[in-house]
């Protein structure tokens, strides 16, 4: 049966992880942050897990492999399941970084690459991301500015607010900076190759590890423009933020009730980033609280919105 799957995230520490995931977002950990809520995932470094209907208590990759279907028309063209829903708490800087191609990571990492977007949640005042070189740089200078740390002093920095978008292609050199709370949609991948990473030691004092050889090899010296989302509205609720093969991302914004259609091209996927509510498909209703994720299978018809909210909603 095809009915709304609400999922129980994975998550993740790290030295700039923030807590408003757990004070705010009803999200669980052991430990004393929560960085990253990977919300919908069928990666081995984090899966999530249903916890209504049929399938609660199973994990989404084993769900897709025995209903393939699920993944709709699109989705069964990739090898692996292609998108990886995050919710990511910057307490502080992220390490410089840069993500390859499909091409490179296939050949030397046996995975996909990374291209991803952000949508700014929340955000502190005068907080942002680095986002891309100020002007073309050659790869002797830049590797002579990542030994030195001076790496900044060559990045774009953007200050964000609430409800602003970057889409980041693979190659694009980028960091999101302290004090911001971000939904990121991106390919199924774990691949990142650190530049910088401030001098940061753990606990045990151990610098995390980089990957300059690697990032030298994929980065794009020449971007210095700085790559912008679509911002194209689809109806009074829906504005597409985002489309590229991988994902196409919209932002649905429903003060009382709105409704679309989950064909059979495609599953879908809601992530509430406001407000609650709930939603019905397929004559199954569950409800949908701030921070609340549902895959929503593909073909599984009219899909119906109710109550005060704002959600994030990916599909291929």
């Amino acid at each position: 049966m095809k009915y709304p799957i609400k999922l129980i995230p994975a998550t993740m520490q790290t030295v700039w992880g923030g807590t408003r995931l757990m004070d705010k977002w009803n999200k669980h950990t052991n430990g004393d942050n929560i960085a990253e809520s990977w919300e919908l995932s069928c990666h081995e470094k984090g899966e999530s897990i249903a916890v209504n209907g049929e399938f609660s208590n199973v994990k989404l990759s084993e769900i897709l492999k025995e209903n393939p279907d699920f993944l709709g028309e699109r989705g069964k063209q990739f090898e692996f399941f292609p998108i990886l829903i995050k919710l990511i708490d910057s307490k502080s800087d992220l390490s410089i970084q840069v993500h390859p191609s499909d091409e490179y990571a296939l050949k030397n990492e046996g995975e996909y690459g990374k291209t991803e977007m952000w949508y700014i949640v929340d955000c502190e005042k005068g907080s942002g991301v680095y986002c891309g070189f100020k002007n073309p740089i050659g790869k002797d200078e830049l590797e002579k500015a990542l030994r030195s740390g001076k790496i900044t002093d060559y990045l774009n920095f953007v200050e964000v607010s609430k409800g602003d978008v970057l889409f980041i292609p693979s190659g694009t050199v980028h960091a999101i900076c302290g004090g911001n709370l971000i939904c990121e949609v991106q390919q199924n991948s774990a691949l990142t190759y650190r530049l910088y990473d401030y001098d940061r030691t753990d606990k045990d004092g151990n610098k995390r590890e980089l990957h300059i050889d690697k990032a030298l090899e994929v980065t794009d010296t020449t971007r210095k423009v700085i790559p912008n989302a679509d911002d194209v509205k689809i109806d009074e609720h829906t504005r597409q933020v985002a489309k590229c093969k991988y994902f196409t991302v919209c932002e649905i914004t429903c003060e009382d009730e709105y409704s679309f259609e989950v064909n059979d091209d495609s599953f879908a996927s809601l992530t509430v980033i406001e407000g609650g509510g709930a939603v019905m498909a397929n004559g199954s209703c569950i409800t949908l609280d701030l921070g609340d994720t549902v895959f929503l299978p593909a073909g599984i018809g009219e899909t119906k919105i109710y109550g005060t909210l704002k959600a994030i909603k990916a599909s291929v």
